[in-house]
């Protein structure tokens, strides 16, 4: 089958031609905010033009265009099973959950709170279950984990329940070293980290033409050791941005090359993930307009650039709406199908959360994995071959035949044809009959289904051991019971037992 990718352009070849020139202007004559010392040392002594008093740096063509030839086209990455490891760039968009949400939508209350460990563990199941998410780590921050433990806790999540990739430290140099030696824990040999990266880093510039010192912490870790590293700017236009997208985009472009740029000092070929969740400021409500279309033009804008310089693209998909309800998800539908045709390589942050990746809800991440699932399917395109054109069923069945028998319609049906998960195509009255169900209600029954029948696959005993070693180093007091995952089941059953009279 012949996927017609890339189909999808908002900018011509020109068009990119001057969003790189201009880039290019801006970082030799306005330059970027570093700071860090470490990272202006580094810069000077790489040729860069560096005012000490301002902390801003001035980047030359010559020096701008060499970084960004030096980076990687590609990288593997890997994860603790190894049939889940992925390749940066492999012809398909990889979706995943969304951002670290501080809120989570209670699917059995509809309560707005904040989120909790145990609901980090039930999410990270669920997503260890759906095909359509690449990635699993915990999307939601756990309210209820005292800040010194939080960072242990959630790797231990990710790395208990499932055993998809994850991301690692974004954080200082306690976290970096946190990352290796789970890293290490996994390998079995610290040696081999730079070879089989686990944990890319993420990082994200301050805009306007900012690099925050944590941030750059860990840019120059992960560059030091060959690791790879997501670069998402969200740039607010009319805000921390030009209002213009092609103004955006000049300015994103300059964050994301310098950023390039300081890792060249560190390392031979810098191993990147051009990304964007960059959106309008909406004037009215002073938010970031994440489900607008300028969002997912933006989005696709930025595929186009990482394409122009040859890296791994990732862009975002979100909604601006605080509920699953029908807002979310067109608008969710909306940037997930322009990141899938126009080639973005990572959508992951996506399933699953809402209001511009500030709230979490289980039910709405069943709803995403549909939509995902009817993305990838279009994406696909349709197969055109000797099998698929049916000359020869077509004159076997003649003029007012019925092809529903015929031994090609299942074969070809199963092939070519999408079996909805969630989505109804009942009749009126088989609907009906089965309960009159709405989106939502399937979704929360599809849930509970997963979290009851769905096992990731186990640790063995040694990195048992060997996890418990590193909770109680870094996150003294935590209690490692907490750890674990009760199904629906037992939650009810225990429940129960808690409500009966004595």
């Amino acid at each position: 089958m012949v996927a017609f990718k890339n189909a999808l352009a908002v900018l011509g070849n020109a068009d990119l031609e001057m969003i790189h020139g201009a880039t290019l202007e801006v970082l030799d004559k306005t330059g970027v905010f570093v700071d860090s010392p470490e990272a202006l040392d580094l810069l000077e002594r790489n040729g860069h033009r560096v005012d000490r008093k301002t902390r801003v740096v001035r980047m030359s063509e010559s020096h701008v265009t060499e970084a960004v030839k030096s980076c990687a086209h590609n990288f593997r990455w890997h994860a603790r099973s190894e049939k889940h490891s992925i390749d940066a760039v492999d012809g398909r968009t990889k979706f995943g959950p969304g951002a670290q949400c501080l809120y989570y939508i209670d699917p059995e209350t509809g309560e707005y709170r904040p989120s909790t460990l145990d609901d980090g563990i039930r999410i990270t199941r669920i997503l260890d279950a759906l095909d359509t998410s690449a990635v699993g780590y915990v999307p939601v921050y756990p309210g209820d984990v005292p800040a010194d433990a939080m960072s242990m806790a959630m790797w231990a999540v990710g790395l208990m329940h499932t055993s998809k990739p994850a991301y690692g430290s974004g954080g200082d140099k306690v976290e970096f070293e946190m990352t290796l030696r789970m890293a290490e824990l996994i390998l079995g040999d610290r040696e081999l980290i730079s070879k089989k990266p686990l944990f890319p880093g993420y990082m994200d510039p301050i805009s306007p033409l900012g690099q925050d010192k944590g941030m750059l912490e860990t840019l120059l870790r992960y560059s030091e050791m060959d690791l790879p590293v997501f670069i998402m700017v969200m740039a607010l236009a009319g805000g921390t941005a030009p209002a213009s997208l092609a103004g955006l985009l000049v300015q994103q472009n300059a964050e994301i090359l310098s950023t390039i740029a300081i890792a060249k000092c560190v390392t031979k070929s810098p191993k990147v993930v051009y990304g964007s969740v960059s959106c309008p400021l909406d004037m009215r409500s002073g938010i970031a307009a994440t489900g607008s279309p300028e969002f997912s033009l933006l989005g696709v804008g930025a595929v186009q650039m990482a394409k122009f310089y040859g890296l791994p693209s990732d862009m975002g998909v979100q909604s601006d709406s605080k509920t699953v309800d029908a807002q979310t998800s067109y608008e969710k539908t909306q940037a997930a199908l322009m990141a899938a045709l126009s080639g973005a390589d990572f959508a992951e942050l996506f399933m699953g959360s809402t209001e511009a990746f500030n709230a979490f809800s289980p039910i709405q991440l069943m709803i995403d994995d549909e939509i995902a699932s009817n993305v990838m399917r279009i994406a696909e395109g349709i197969r055109v071959d000797e099998s698929s054109l049916s000359v020869d069923v077509i004159g076997k069945i003649g003029p007012q035949g019925n092809f529903l028998k015929h031994k090609e319609t299942l074969a070809q049906f199963r092939r070519e044809h999408l079996v909805p998960k969630l989505s109804d195509r009942m009749t009126r009255q088989q609907w009906e009959a089965s309960g009159a169900r709405r989106a939502d209600e399937r979704a929360k029954a599809r849930m509970d289904a997963v979290l009851e029948s769905h096992t990731p696959e186990p640790l063995g005993p040694e990195l048992e051991k060997g996890l418990s070693a590193l909770l109680k180093e870094y996150a003294r007091g935590f209690d490692q019971r907490r750890l674990e995952f009760r199904r629906p089941s037992e939650r009810r059953r225990r429940g129960n037992e808690n409500t009966r009279p004595t």
